[in-house]
């Protein structure tokens, strides 16, 4: 951390532009150097600092990655999990938490930022500070009952501080039951997720793909020309994948009879995970089968096209909205020609959900770049006349839409905060609100 707080003491010398960096896949371009300076590179710093296995904590550098926290975890401390994002294992943990990350245990406990305990930065003036417990005690098991400001670093794309380490929540690594809820209409299977969040099963995970983030899955790519609409390829529009712990045999058998009870009654099916590989060639089930075990690497599901280029409009979003985003952004995509990849999560027990839409692009074409933004863009503002969507890793224009609709007292405070935090604007310049 001295090192880290050395260079920031440099870049405000020189006022020199600093850019936190793990490993630069976030997809949202937050730690693109706009302005160049100085990019920290913290992989070096990817150390478990300590597991804490009564409070079920383990506080971890900076840098650390997905990789390097599961395998330590399953080298160590087997009966402990974390969240993880459904990310590659060389993409940044830390960071995933600061960004609001959605995490195979989010229906659980949340956003990334809700596994946070606290965290250990380095200000941009160099000053080194400690959130939650962490900071009157060596047990860093939370953020009560101090001042929370913890979110003086969360959500703000960092400019307002370096984290170089954090507390994050492990969880039991309970037996788990997986199933694929089967729906005609994304509409239909909300409305089986919105009843499921209120059944009290002890879901830890539930998310959806429609059919063309499916069809990804599945082996198909954008040049197999997959109609637009899923009914006139005769496929299902919704594939919610969900996922039940439970401690006794007993208790998980009570769990999946609910289950699949719920899903029929809202006209849906319920799908044991395992019996739905055999939808798959037998080429795609490897990849179908890592849904199950974060982190992964998808190689076509994420953007529907290999070797190309992807990026996406994605929000967080009221329950009542989802069905009708996803109807909105398939049909601007369908606009220009583009097939809409839509993901969806349900979040902490259902009070919120985020929803994506990724759309494929050739990176070496110019047009097709060009004419990729004005779809994405075109997404992000119909999808805002619904009210409840929120992008999340915004481009700095989606950040003015953002904070359009805040108070401008709102805005004011979010600008006196950045700086009396950065009162040399040094840190990610041109990134964050």
């Amino acid at each position: 951390v001295e090192e880290v707080r050395d260079i920031v003491l440099l870049a405000n010398r020189r006022r020199l532009p600093v850019v936190p960096w793990v490993s630069g896949i976030n997809i949202g371009g937050i730690c693109n150097p706009l302005q160049g300076g100085i990019v920290v590179d913290l992989r070096r710093m990817n150390n478990v600092l300590e597991v804490n296995e009564d409070d079920m904590y383990a506080v971890v550098e900076g840098g650390i990655t997905w990789g390097d926290l599961e395998g330590y975890l399953e080298r160590h401390h087997p009966d402990l999990r974390a969240g993880i994002t459904w990310s590659p294992p060389g993409t940044g943990v830390v960071p995933s938490y600061l960004c609001y990350g959605m995490l195979n245990l989010s229906m659980l406990g949340g956003t990334g930022s809700e596994f946070l305990n606290g965290v250990e930065v380095v200000l941009p003036t160099g000053r080194i500070i400690r959130t939650g417990t962490g900071m009157v005690s060596p047990y860093w098991y939370g953020r009560a009952p101090l001042p929370d400001i913890t979110g003086l670093f969360v959500g703000w794309d960092g400019t307002t501080g370096i984290v170089t380490k954090a507390s994050i929540k492990l969880w039991p690594n309970l037996p788990r039951r997986d199933f694929v809820i089967v729906a005609d209409t994304v509409e239909r299977g909300v409305n089986v997720f919105k009843a499921l969040a209120r059944a009290g099963l002890g879901i830890v995970d539930m998310c959806c793909l429609n059919y063309i983030w499916t069809a990804g899955a599945q082996g198909y790519e954008e040049k197999d020309d997959m109609p637009f609409e899923p009914e006139k390829a005769g496929l299902p529009d919704f594939n919610g994948l969900v996922t039940l712990t439970a401690y006794t045999e007993k208790e998980m058998e009570a769990k999946v009879e609910a289950l699949t009870e719920i899903a029929v009654r809202h006209g849906a099916t319920a799908v044991p995970f395992e019996d739905a590989v055999i939808l798959f060639p037998e080429n795609a089930r490897g990849e179908f089968l890592t849904f199950q075990s974060p982190p992964i690497h998808f190689y076509c599901t994420w953007h529907f096209k290999r070797g190309g280029g992807g990026e996406w409009v994605g929000c967080y979003i009221s329950s009542r909205h989802i069905a009708e985003y996803y109807k909105i952004a398939r049909e601007v995509a369908k606009k220009y020609g583009k097939h809409a990849s839509f993901y969806s999560r349900a979040l902490f027990g259902g009070h919120h959900w985020v929803a994506r839409v990724n759309i494929a692009f050739n990176k070496n074409d110019p047009e097709d770049v060009e004419k990729t933004r004005r779809c994405l863009m075109e997404i992000d503002e119909a999808v805002r006349r619904l009210e409840s969507p929120v992008r999340y890793k915004a481009p700095p224009w989606a950040w003015e839409r953002n904070l359009a609709k805040a108070s401008k007292d709102s805005v004011e405070f979010i600008k006196e905060l950045r700086r009396f935090l950065d009162p040399n604007g040094i840190m990610n310049p041109g990134h964050g609100p």
